[in-house]
């Protein structure tokens, strides 16, 4: 027995001299290495899920960017009763913007080779429908441009619907004179070409005025 004890005491201490401090360092050095590659790992996992994110987001805001420019007409077309109505685009202003700013009058000739207004407009009831085309003063840009006493009196413009005849203002006390009026079938959609000029026979002394103004729409059928 007393042998046995021996040899177990002396495989001890053989089992305690084998540790050495180098194998400890060795144990430490392991374990700081798995640490290390697991941060690693994680700031890979970090940097690829940003990425996808970020991916997303562009391919997300791309997609609204393209949309909005590849059907703008969502964006100016506006229901006035049963009709659905859309102005085309005149340079920087919306198309139903009538902004003759600043003045230059022109032969009629001249005025009938100037940029049309064009108004598209459908009935999208089951009905026929009539209509108005009139041309209102822009009271929120005369309001912020202060310049109410400015504006050239509705006898100096000339304008033309269509292939009509150059046509005037002959009742000037009109606040929105009607430009055009007609009806629709159902379901029936147009388009109307307008031109709006300053007559060169405006006198001298409004020469320095200007004329801010709307063409609207009016469905006569549901007028309130």
């Amino acid at each position: 027995m007393k042998e046995e004890k021996e040899v177990k005491k002396v495989k001890r201490k053989k089992l305690t001299k084998k540790l050495k401090i180098s194998d400890i360092k060795r144990g430490e050095g392991a374990h700081v290495g798995h640490l290390l590659a697991r941060i690693k790992a994680r700031e890979v996992e970090l940097t690829i899920c940003c990425v996808v994110v970020a991916l997303v987001i562009i391919i997300v805001s791309l997609y609204f960017v393209f949309s909005a420019v590849r059907d703008p007409k969502k964006y100016n077309t506006t229901m006035v009763g049963n009709f659905s109505v859309s102005f085309n685009q005149i340079g920087e202003n919306l198309g139903n913007i009538v902004n003759l700013t600043p003045l230059t009058p022109m032969s009629d000739a001249d005025g009938l080779n100037t940029v049309s207004y064009g108004v598209h407009i459908e009935n999208t009831s089951n009905k026929r429908e009539n209509f108005q085309i009139v041309l209102q003063e822009d009271y929120a840009r005369i309001q912020e441009d202060q310049c109410g006493e400015w504006q050239l009196p509705y006898q100096y413009l000339h304008y033309q619907v269509e292939d009509s005849n150059v046509l005037t203002f002959t009742d000037t006390s009109l606040v929105s004179p009607v430009l055009f009026s007609s009806y629709l079938e159902p379901y029936e959609k147009r388009t109307y070409q307008i031109k709006i000029w300053v007559s060169d026979s405006t006198p001298l002394e409004y020469l320095n005025y200007h004329y801010h103004g709307n063409l609207v729409v009016i469905d006569e059928d549901n007028m309130q």
